[in-house]
């Protein structure tokens, strides 16, 4: 069985990437687990692993210096690198250090399957080549890399490429990754599946010849969305090429074919062995159309600063849900403000932005049916919510769709006539009336409300005229009169049945109220009894 390693600073996701895909079944068994780089590099020298799984942001030793160290000792286990870390420059290191892949947080089930696969191939492969000691020149290690099997075989690839003559030598060579717009493409496959596969087909082949006849580039993988290519364009025009060569292909396409073409264009490069890097760019800002809905973007123009957390994220879906239920008038924009925030933390990962907006909406969603304030059934409402989420395809559509959901609930939510602040205490009211015996502290109100302390206190004293201790002392006395009245129990008896524990206390607050002592309360109420 191969030997892989996983790593991680949060247990939680070792956890969770161990029970993720059926190592088993890959023939893979898990040698160890690290939770900060230094443990992963005494578990890496001791397990001696055929496969390292890690995290690239690690206390101690980034994964990045991991693979560096790693190298310096000439290793031979391949590396994948899972991240929340969006920014092309990690996965740009990485790959130049030799890593299989880089995924991003969080990791599909697919495309771990994938990662592996791919490594074991190239493990495969590589002790294959030590037993015939082949040599092959760099083209024919890039091919291998850039296809890794899959609709070419490398050596037919490398054959294609050798028959093409291409001259690189006063050349410089960039990724680009092509294909339909996703929105677009979207709408075709709806409206007719067998078009939009024609149109595909149509949008590939032009591609693919217009390139070559101009001996601009060569394809080296397709899938469903899109085409990989390898651009080769003369040196004396780096500073134009996209403007002199890459738009009018492009644009020419859209207008032959009749639909938008989107271009993602790699990091340029005169060196082969940093082509797969420019290839790994271009798939990325290939799908960074979600995002910026331009249909042509270069990685090198992107620039973005990721400041958010998750917990500014958590913050502001408690603040939404607080807005909503207080029905305060800036509820859409802390909506607004949530989606902001998701499009931050997942900028570049366009399933990370669904699956989190899915949940997002779910984990809402559920705490207003927790206060009834749903007009409909929640799983009815959410199932509509999802179809409507997975059929947008761009950020900006995506942010108008949750918006027009929250101004419609939010609308039915505020006519129904009932504050949620008064359901919310009614429920605390009640959970008092139920638990008066027991020593009921703010924290634990708070917590029945699913508000902050500081915010139940404001909220209770709001809808009641009086704070939350005074509403717990009636009940407390109510249910003190009933004792007295219907038995014989003693004073410290009643008090310790009414959330009393110090019966000087009861008594004191007894007086308060009423202006006599519990006894003498009795006595005064049978006599009463006993003059009719």
């Amino acid at each position: 069985m191969w030997k892989l390693v996983i790593a991680d600073d949060e247990r939680i996701i070792v956890k969770g990437l161990k029970k993720l895909i059926d190592w088993e079944a890959l023939n893979i068994e898990i040698a160890g687990e690290a939770y900060n780089g230094e443990q992963l590099k005494k578990l890496i020298e001791y397990a001696d692993p055929d496969i390292v799984l890690t995290d690239i942001m690690m206390p101690y030793m980034t994964g990045l210096e991991l693979i560096s160290w790693y190298k310096e000792q000439k290793g031979k286990a391949k590396f994948i690198f899972v991240s929340g870390y969006q920014e092309f420059s990690y996965a740009q290191e990485a790959i130049k250090n030799g890593a299989v892949d880089y995924l991003l947080k969080p990791v599909g089930a697919d495309e771990l399957t994938e990662a592996v696969t791919k490594a074991i191939r190239q493990i495969e492969e590589q002790n294959t080549a030590e037993i015939f000691q082949e040599k092959k020149d760099e083209f024919q290690k890039l091919f291998e890399h850039l296809n890794d099997g899959r609709n070419y075989e490398n050596e037919d690839l490398y054959q294609i490429f050798r028959a093409e003559n291409f001259d690189y030598r006063d050349c410089f060579f960039v990724g680009i990754c092509a294909g339909i717009c996703p929105d677009e493409a979207a709408k075709l496959s709806e409206a007719s599946f067998a078009h939009f596969n024609l149109t595909r087909f149509s949008v590939f082949n032009r591609l693919m010849g217009a390139f070559a006849e101009r001996k601009l580039g060569f394809v080296v993988k397709k899938d469903e969305n899109a085409q990989h290519m390898i651009g080769v364009f003369p040196q004396k025009d780096r500073a134009c090429y996209i403007e002199k060569y890459v738009d009018p292909i492009r644009r020419q396409i859209e207008e032959d074919c009749g639909v938008g073409i989107c271009m993602g264009i790699g990091t340029p490069t005169v060196q082969p062995a940093e082509i797969f890097p420019s290839y790994q760019a271009a798939k990325v800002a290939f799908g960074l159309y979600h995002f910026e809905e331009k249909r042509l973007i270069e990685i090198g123009s992107i620039h973005r600063n990721y400041e958010v957390s998750f917990e500014d994220y958590k913050e502001s879906l408690e603040q939404a849900f607080r807005a909503i239920l207080t029905k305060s008038p800036d509820a859409l924009d802390r909506i607004d403000q949530v989606m902001e925030q998701i499009e931050a933390i997942h900028y570049g990962n366009w399933q990370a932005v669904i699956m989190r907006t899915m949940n997002f909406t779910g984990e809402l969603g559920i705490r207003l049916n927790q206060y009834r304030l749903l007009p409909e059934d929640f799983y009815e409402m959410q199932d509509k919510l999802q179809a409507e989420v997975e059929a947008q395809y761009t950020m900006s559509a995506l942010r108008n769709c949750i918006h027009r959901h929250y101004e419609d609930l939010t609308s039915r939510i505020y006519e129904k006539g009932r504050t949620q602040d008064k359901i919310l205490i009614e429920d605390v009211k009640n959970y008092i009336r139920t638990h008066y015996a027991r020593d009921l502290s703010i924290r634990e109100l708070a917590e029945v409300a699913c508000v902050s302390q500081n915010y139940f206190s404001a909220m209770f004293k709001k809808e009641t005229g009086q704070n939350y201790k005074a509403f717990l002392t009636d009940i407390r006395m109510e249910k003190a009169l009933s004792l007295l009245e219907t038995t014989d129990d003693k004073t410290y008896e009643i008090g310790e049945a009414v959330g009393y524990n110090n019966v000087r206390r009861f008594v004191d607050t007894f007086k308060q109220r009423y202006g006599v002592s519990p006894m003498e309360y009795r006595k005064a109420k049978r006599r009463e009894e006993n003059s009719f």
